[in-house]
């Protein structure tokens, strides 16, 4: 796959702007979760118990993947 300098730059800039916001505002996305799932597929989404520490999990794994594709795109 060839990629411009640019879709390079967005690729991992945004993977880690994804991870930064799973770790700062994670009551925030699931509270954006639970309207989603309300309008779009009308069902109820009721976040569990330890929700948010999982979603800064997967911040933290956003961040391991921009360094990745950082280093490999760089």
């Amino acid at each position: 796959m060839d990629l411009t300098r640019t879709e390079r730059r967005l690729l991992w800039t945004g993977t880690a702007l994804a991870g930064v916001l799973h770790l700062l505002v994670p009551g925030l996305l699931l509270s954006m979760a639970r309207l989603s799932y309300r309008w779009v597929l009308a069902v109820e989404f009721t976040p569990q118990k330890g929700a948010r520490r999982r979603v800064r999990l997967l911040g933290v794994a956003f961040l391991a993947i921009a360094v990745g594709l950082k280093r490999i795109l760089d």
